[in-house]
């Protein structure tokens, strides 16, 4: 991730004051997910595969 710089890191609003909560942040044609505790490591994927993941959460494809 060196040499990017995220405009700004998001969390849930459903994530209240908890520490461990998945932290977003948009880098041009990717996106950024890290962990609230860990925030030195980060996941970069592009937005299509984001944008994918999203969907498959809100649809309950991915509950347990």
């Amino acid at each position: 991730m060196a040499g990017r710089v995220a405009e700004s890191w998001h969390k849930s609003t459903r994530c209240g004051e908890a520490s461990h909560c998945v932290e977003v942040a948009h880098f041009g044609h990717t996106v950024g997910l890290r962990n609230s505790t860990r925030p030195h490591e980060t996941v970069l994927v592009s937005v299509a595969a984001f944008q994918d993941l999203v969907e498959r959460i809100k649809s309950g494809e991915l509950d347990a």
